[in-house]
């Protein structure tokens, strides 16, 4: 489901100078709001969807770290820019380090740093669950059956199939669209960690607990809270969340009042709770509350029907930030048929991305797929026809003329052993690919001479990944022109 209203926020401590940066930022979306704080970003997120967050960090380091802590709770999971004083390298690679998609360098001319948030300030957000196989249907028919009460849900499914959508898909569907949907994956945050974030603390319960902290519990009231990895909690709090949802109220760390909630709790689990529970590693009881409705999400490889649907929203959303609209090759389709997936959606957006970067001509081939695995060892697997390259007409474009040819790329797919001689190596895929970009790219800069704006044009892709690529084949001392 996406949202046709883009809200931006800008976080920076200042305040004469975050309004500076909102005002050039407000032409781009239909809200744009400043806040000088993280609990007013913590806040506002809460209450509407983000689509974009720019964080000014050159007066207020810290202010840095506090922001992503908070996004670590999977409460903002919009795209994040982060500006930064010039030569202040460490503090970018944390930036970046820390998940956000751009870095931008003060001072920068307002007119290219409105370039630079426009890719990002309006990027379409999908949060339905794409379903064109059967079971796919019949479990969105279902979510949005249980979407209209407040039962307690527990989702089933492999790592990367789509759990956290499809609570979304739930919460969305359900009373309290409205309010907040806040998501926490239980692996990934330390066990000392994770009760104070759940139930929250008073003001000096343990040290350096300078203030009230409400936990995740609380933020999420009138809400759905989202836990992921739920089979992933230590057994010790485990009775803690058995007796919130019994009683429906908590008690904070160090605190003596009562809270009373009201929150709908969705887990997720790439786990056999069952057999956990018989192995003593999850509470029985815990497992009998959550498991009040089960629903299971399948692998993307028993859900064919899905791939191709779903690689068409990905390359949507990614089409902005990356520059490049594209299609799949009926090569191409038939090969994410085929493939088995086994990190799933999350797999299947990685693979998307990358070919993105690599179709110069809008259109995606078998050799633009940068599998997570060695692709040939997956492709040996398959039949030998299933991705058989389209037939190429015998005449052919100028930027067609530098990709080598597919008989060539298609070698590694072919149970003979491909024998190289002393003059002659056998390359990997990506090595493959990146050497016909590298030619493509040169080609096209000498025929432009040296424009880079115009190279980019008619290459399809943004300034900035031009920019980067360039980069890269300087770094390998190729000569630009």
């Amino acid at each position: 489901m996406s949202q046709s209203k883009t809200c931006l926020a800008v976080l920076d401590s200042v305040a004469d100078q975050g309004e500076q940066l909102t005002d050039l930022l407000r032409p781009l979306v239909d809200s744009a709001t400043l806040i000088t704080d993280v609990q007013a970003l913590f806040a506002l997120a809460a209450e509407q969807q983000l689509d974009c967050l720019l964080i000014n960090a050159r007066d207020d380091q810290e202010l840095l770290t506090a922001a992503f802590r908070q996004r670590a709770l999977s409460t903002i999971d919009c795209p994040i820019v982060v500006m930064v004083d010039e030569g202040e390298v460490e503090l970018a690679v944390a930036a970046v380090r820390f998940g956000a998609v751009d870095v931008i360098q003060a001072p920068v001319k307002p007119e290219q740093f409105v370039e630079r948030m426009a890719e990002f300030a309006a990027l379409p957000r999908q949060s339905d669950f794409t379903c064109e196989a059967e079971q796919s249907r019949q479990l969105v028919m279902l979510s949005e059956r249980v979407a209209q009460t407040d039962v307690t849900v527990l989702i089933n499914g492999e790592s990367g199939t789509g759990k956290e959508v499809l609570a979304r898909h739930i919460h969305d569907n359900s009373p309290r669209a409205d309010k907040p949907f806040i998501a926490l994956n239980c692996a990934s945050i330390p066990e000392s960690m994770l009760e104070d974030m759940l139930f929250g603390h008073e003001k000096g319960a343990f040290t350096g607990a300078d203030k009230r902290y409400e936990g995740l519990f609380e933020q999420a009231h009138r809400g759905t809270l989202f836990l992921d990895e739920i089979g992933e909690m230590p057994i010790v709090l485990q009775a803690k969340i058995l007796r919130v949802l019994q009683e429906r109220e908590l008690r904070r760390l160090g605190g003596s009042e009562l809270v009373k909630l009201d929150v709908r709790v969705i887990a997720a689990t790439n786990r056999d709770l069952a057999v956990q529970v018989r192995e003593r590693e999850f509470r029985e009881d815990l497992f009998y509350r959550l498991n009040v409705f089960p629903l299971k999400i399948s692998p993307l490889r028993e859900r064919i029907e899905d791939i191709l649907p779903i690689a068409a929203v990905l390359m949507k959303k990614h089409r902005k930030t990356i520059g490049n609209r594209c299609r799949l090759s009926k090569a191409t389709q038939q090969f994410f048929k085929a493939y088995p997936w086994p990190g799933n959606v999350r797999e299947l957006e990685n693979v998307v991305q990358r070919a993105m970067v690599l179709a110069f001509d809008g259109v995606i081939e078998v050799e633009h797929l940068l599998l997570e695995n060695d692709l040939s060892n997956q492709a040996q697997a398959m039949p030998q026809n299933s991705f058989a390259p389209e037939t190429v007409q015998p005449q052919q474009s100028a930027a067609e003329s530098f990709v080598p040819q597919r008989t060539t790329i298609h070698q590694p797919y072919s149970d003979t052993p491909v024998k190289a001689t002393e003059a002659e190596e056998v390359v990997s895929l990506s090595d493959m690919a990146w050497e016909s970009e590298s030619r493509m790219i040169l080609n096209t800069l000498s025929r432009f001479s040296g424009n880079r704006k115009s190279t980019a044009e008619n290459l399809g892709i943004s300034p900035r990944t031009l920019r980067y690529k360039l980069a890269k084949l300087k770094d390998e001392g190729v000569a630009i022109p």
